[in-house]
């Protein structure tokens, strides 16, 4: 076989397409699938150019997500008007409402000291420590107004001022004084658009200047004893929009969030993904650059050739100058290179057209930019991007949701046990977008990997793909089946895709009794995929466990069914009465098909060894299976280069492990520091060939006494080489 021909891109997901999937969301109660039929907004104005506007950063998108929240918990959306006017009112779209009467909003409007130039928010957003701004420390508790600011993690990356108060919020312009309410009560369908008015809540409206950018803050009230129950949680429709700057973040409390956003003292602001569902009401006072509208959304495509942008482009002005279009450009980058402008021309239906040139793979943003006969120049608040995907090879490894490199994407396929990190070296793509015909076409092996949830429902891609016959396809992990059905249990008859191509007539949706905890499994004895590794592990002595929480830091939500055909179990349940299975593997025509209602790389067992990371994995062992996949002897070669990975998991307790590579042999040291640079533990002394290596740490110093909970820094020596590296230590 061939070396790894692995192609990293990202599809730029900018437009939300009709087989996206309720978003990736976690269990803590604060993302959840959006519930209901989604009712567009009656009152807002998507086209109409006239003084009368609305200002929506999902407008034309449908939110799939309820991001929700508790008291004292804030939300805030940042807007940067066309031209000159005032706010009228606000539109919130809730997509859960409190169960019990006596909740509410307070509302504010301030000008924007976000975003900041040396931050790219987009990169950062939802990160752990990256993307929290801070707060301020009052005596009424951890505020978004004060004196007395708490720096956070984003003052530590690269290219942040490690002294600057990263605090998004300029002066208050709205109300004058104290804050605008309203009242967020119960109804039947737990959802619904409110309307609140800003001259009837404060008598006054909130006045804004072209291109000045102003921040709506919303705080929940009501509920201040009641922590983060259901009951007492309000959520706004919500989408998935990347974008630099991020719209929209949310503020964390200490009601909602006793410990910490992460339970580790991190409160504050964080910079989110996310986008809610506001509508800003304004009327415009001022002249403002051309209409910018129904502009062509490219996707992904195989195709090489040029492909052509249409759009709308028209002039009015509201406060009454002359109107017209002078000129149109349509921005392209290749591959994160300079933007090229590109004049567009009218047609005859009055649309402006441009091509952009076929590229032979890579990836193209674009955007429009006009400019009308008086110099006001406008352009789309964000560019539309695409791939030209390239297959170099039959094998197409797939993440449905997460990230396509770094831990754990570079780690599914892994030949080795906690102690070796060594992976197959097999021919295959890497993808991270939808699924569409043309992309399945080009290959006869895929992989969808959906870690804890799916972003896309390729199934009706997938089936017409196996139809072509000699297929072989590979689908895992936590919630597929909960993303499509909403967790409710229900039974497949023939003509269902889960019934005829993946042989499941039942699913029970999160069998698991502790979303934090490991479950204990089995394989199947004897079996011809998941044999070898039941006699393996019972000769260790060892349980096998469904591990996800330890093994790649998310919730555990094992999933389970009943078959079609009792044979085609490879895995089950293990001490439950009666055992539910979990995995299976079935032949279809001339068509390999495997499912596993978990994430493969989890499964490790007490004592501990990490089975998910062996050559008697499920995933490992269909390499073998699957027919014209990979040889048994095709491994990982020695790496080119000396480096040190993150710490896994990370924040950790009581053990994380810490991967490093080296390039050639070498004398190795690694060592942790705490924080105040003194030395705790050494990890590593001697000299190792080159290689694929990892360390383990198990919170104790080098006398073997447990060190307290914090941040603690581990360091690599090595010839010529040095590395530091951060993690976080919880108890």
């Amino acid at each position: 076989m061939n070396r790894v021909k692995t192609l990293l891109l990202m599809a730029t997901i900018l437009l939300l397409s009709t087989t996206l999937i309720a978003g990736i969301y976690d269990r803590s109660g604060e993302i959840k699938p959006a519930e209901g039929v989604y009712q567009s907004n009656p009152t807002r104005d998507i086209v109409t150019r006239d003084t009368d506007v609305t200002m929506s950063w999902l407008d034309g998108l449908t939110p799939n997500t309820n991001f929700g929240g508790w008291t004292k918990d804030y939300f805030m959306e940042y807007y940067v008007p066309a031209a000159d006017g005032f706010v009228t009112s606000i539109d919130f779209h809730f997509s859960d409402l409190p169960a019990v009467a006596g909740g509410g909003l307070s509302v504010w409007i301030y000008a924007a000291a976000y975003p900041w130039p040396e931050i790219d928010t987009e990169s950062i957003a939802d990160a752990q420590n990256d993307a929290n701004l801070g707060y301020y420390d009052e005596a009424t508790g951890f505020e978004t107004v004060g004196t007395n600011w708490i720096q956070m993690g984003i003052n530590d990356i690269d290219g942040a001022d490690p002294d600057f108060n990263y605090d998004p919020l300029g002066a208050q312009g709205w109300p004058f004084l104290g804050s605008g309410s309203m009242s967020v009560e119960p109804n039947a369908d737990d959802e619904g658009w409110v309307n609140f008015n800003l001259m009837d809540a404060m008598g006054e409206n909130y006045y804004f200047l072209q291109g000045e950018a102003f921040i709506v803050v919303v705080r929940l009230n009501g509920f201040p004893d009641e922590g983060d129950g259901t009951d007492y949680r309000m959520g706004f429709y919500s989408a998935i929009l990347h974008y630099d700057p991020q719209p929209s973040l949310k503020f964390y409390s200490t009601i909602s969030s006793p410990n910490g956003r992460t339970s580790v003292d991190d409160w504050g602001w964080y910079i989110r993904s996310y986008v809610w569902d506001w509508d800003i009401n304004a009327t415009l006072t001022g002249d403002r650059g051309p209409a910018i509208e129904d502009v062509t959304s490219l996707g992904v495509t195989l195709d090489q050739t040029d492909r052509t942008v249409v759009a709308s482009v028209t002039d009015d002005n509201p406060g009454g100058g002359p109107e017209g279009v002078a000129s149109v450009d349509l921005m392209v980058a290749v591959d994160g290179a300079d933007y090229v402008a590109f004049e567009m021309t009218v047609n005859d239906t009055g649309y402006y057209t441009a091509d952009i040139a076929g590229i032979a793979g890579g990836h193209i943003d674009y955007y429009i930019t006009a400019t009308d006969v008086e110099g006001l120049t406008s352009e789309m608040p964000f560019p539309f991007g695409y791939d030209v995907f390239v297959p170099a090879s039959e094998t197409l490894v797939v993440f449905n949701g997460g990230d396509i490199s770094g831990y754990p994407a570079e780690y599914y396929f892994g030949i080795g046990d906690y102690d070796t990190y060594a992976t197959y070296d097999f021919s295959h793509d890497v993808w991270g977008g939808e699924i569409i015909a043309s992309l399945a076409h080009a290959y006869t092996t895929i992989y969808e990997i959906t870690t804890d949830g799916p972003v896309y429902d390729n199934s009706a891609v997938i089936r017409a793909w196996l139809d072509e016959g000699a297929k072989n396809y590979f689908l895992c992990g936590d919630e597929w089946f909960g993303a499509l059905t909403g967790w409710v249990d229900q039974a497949y008859v023939a003509g269902d895709f889960e019934y005829d191509i993946l042989g499941i007539s039942y699913i029970y949706n999160d069998i698991t009794a502790d979303d934090q905890g490991a479950d204990p499994i089995e394989a199947v004895e004897g079996h011809h995929l998941m044999g070898d590794l039941y006699t393996a592990h019972t000769a260790a002595g060892d349980t096998l466990m469904y591990d996800p929480v330890y093994e790649i830091g998310v919730t555990n939500w094992l999933d389970g069914v009943e078959l079609v055909n009792a044979g085609d179990a490879n895995m089950t349940t293990f001490g439950r009465s009666p055992d539910v299975v979990i995995s299976l593997d079935r032949i279809v025509g001339d068509d390999h098909i495997i499912w596993m209602g978990m994430d493969p790389l989890s499964i490790n067992a007490s004592p501990y060894t990490w089975w998910g990371f062996s050559e008697l994995s499920l995933q490992t062992k269909s390499l073998e299976w699957f027919p014209g996949v990979v040889g048994i002897d095709e491994r990982t070669a020695v790496p080119s280069s000396f480096n040190l990975s993150a710490a896994y998991p990370n924040p950790f307790n009581p053990v994380t492990n810490i991967a490093y590579e080296l390039g050639h042999g070498s004398d190795v040291t690694i060592t942790v520091y705490n924080m105040l640079g003194q030395q705790v533990a050494t990890l590593m002394s001697g000299y190792q060939t080159a290689g694929n290596y990892t360390v383990q740490w198990n919170g104790l110093n080098s006398a073997g006494q447990a060190v307290a909970s914090g941040l603690y820094f581990y360091e690599m020596q090595t010839d010529g080489f040095s590395s530091t590296q951060k993690m976080m230590l919880i108890k």
